[in-house]
């Protein structure tokens, strides 16, 4: 057996306490290699008095903030409380969506330590295309928690009519948490106040004016008119009123907070002309979320009468043919559309490889608008909902007398009610730009 020997000094910094040790270490590191080319990496850490242990359950400050924010701010969490943490096979098994056991550990320990009792369940349940399926295993563990923290993105309430109802029926709070590995829990989109995204997307809310026109139009040719209604609650399909909270009308809480609820609208024609979609559809239309060239949709009284484009535009059409035979004539409308409230919804590629994921989280930023693509409700032999999105980054939104978007900055995040929420959280991210990751 053949040894190096290698001497190297490195300086470490541990962030415990909030307070920031710095010690000099010097590294021994033992490389033995040994027949089969396996490697064995022994690796001492010493500080002049002794070795002192690294502990890979040490959480980040970043991640800290965003764990107790969504915790104390989002899931309500009490003492005493049944907490089951669901967690799907990640993605580097060839999945999805990424998962990681530190993020998991993370959250389970922060569960514990504010006194809930916290149960872990990792599934495995690869999607199958129109019949997606709520594993047994879930829905039984549910009827046993309080709160369900969620990071499955193939189980989902927008999607999964059964699921969703299942969960109103429990009266089980389901926290879905986007932020499911610990480079994510770091980022600034986790780290901004829920209470001051929840008050973003109450504030836009409020300044909605039923009965009244709309305009719709953005720098890629966009151009939309017609008039906004009251929501129109139709069984199986997700929805809100206008100026509601999520506490006063749901048991779902999406964290980090996602979107405005939906917008209705009636009497609309014009061009929408979009480049990107929400990715859990893309997947099945076989797209990527992110377009070559962009999609050019023709809307007569809010029915798509035309689709142009490339390859993405022909995809899109094809598929919407195929769904029509198994939901109906109802995939050509366009009846609705909603927006991001989130200011800090951007991450780096190296915080999210996942293009999929990141897609996902852009989807519900401030300056995001989408529209749905048909969304047909759902049958009792298809009991899904179709929730293909057309996504823009830079609307002009009016609606009556009120911008609510002007060149995609939402014009809620100027309300005096957002801004005093900020002001209670100093040095968190919040309203104004942070530092570029890329």
């Amino acid at each position: 057996m053949k040894s190096k020997h290698l001497l190297v000094d490195i300086l470490f910094i541990a962030n415990c306490n909030n307070a920031i040790d710095k010690y000099y270490f010097t590294f021994n590191i033992c490389l033995h290699i040994i027949p089969l080319y396996c490697v064995t990496v022994i690796i001492q850490v010493t500080n002049g008095a002794g070795v002192r242990p690294i502990s890979r359950t040490v959480i980040p400050k970043g991640a800290v903030i965003a764990i107790n924010d969504m915790l104390e701010n989002c899931a309500g969490l009490q003492p005493g409380q049944e907490v089951l943490i669901l967690a799907e096979i990640e993605d580097i098994y060839g999945k999805d969506w990424s998962v990681d056991e530190t993020a998991i550990s993370w959250i389970q320990q922060a569960v514990q330590m504010k006194g809930g009792r916290a149960s872990i369940l990792w599934i495995d349940e690869p999607p199958v295309p129109h019949t997606w399926r709520f594993p047994p295993v879930v829905k039984a563990a549910m009827r046993g928690c309080d709160i369900l923290i969620n990071h499955s993105a193939n189980l989902v309430t927008e999607e999964m009519v059964e699921f969703r109802a299942f969960a109103d029926e429990q009266k089980v709070k389901m926290i879905r948490n986007f932020a499911s590995t610990a480079p994510l829990l770091c980022s600034y989109w986790a780290q901004t106040p829920y209470e001051l995204v929840s008050e973003i997307r109450y504030q836009a809310s409020a300044m909605i004016t039923p009965d009244s026109p709309f305009t719709l139009t953005d720098e890629n040719g966009t151009h939309l008119e017609g008039t906004v209604i009251n929501p129109n609650r139709r069984e199986g399909v997700p929805g809100a009123p206008y100026m509601t909270r999520r506490d006063e009308v749901s048991y779902y809480f999406p964290w980090p907070e996602w979107l405005h609820t939906q917008v209705h609208i009636i009497n609309t024609s014009g061009l929408f002309i979009f480049d990107r979609m929400l990715s859990w559809w893309s997947r099945y239309i076989g797209i990527s979320p992110y377009f070559d060239d962009p999609v050019k949709l023709i809307i007569e009284n809010n029915r798509i009468t035309g689709i142009e484009g490339k390859k993405e535009a022909a995809a899109l059409k094809k598929f919407l043919g195929e769904m029509s035979g198994r939901v109906g004539d109802g995939v050509w409308d366009f009846s609705a559309f909603h927006f991001g409230v989130h200011p800090q919804a951007t991450v780096a590629p190296h915080q999210c490889p996942n293009t999929l994921q990141r897609r996902t989280i852009e989807h519900c930023h401030s300056s995001n608008l989408h529209a749905h693509i048909g969304a047909p409700p759902p049958t009792r032999e298809y009991p899904y909902w179709m929730h293909i999105t057309g996504d823009i980054r830079q609307p002009t939104l009016k609606i009556g007398n009120t911008f609510m978007h002007i060149s995609g900055h939402l014009t809620a995040l100027d309300s005096p009610a957002v801004k005093e929420v900020a002001e209670k959280y100093p040095g968190r991210p919040g309203l104004g730009p942070m530092p570029v990751c890329f």
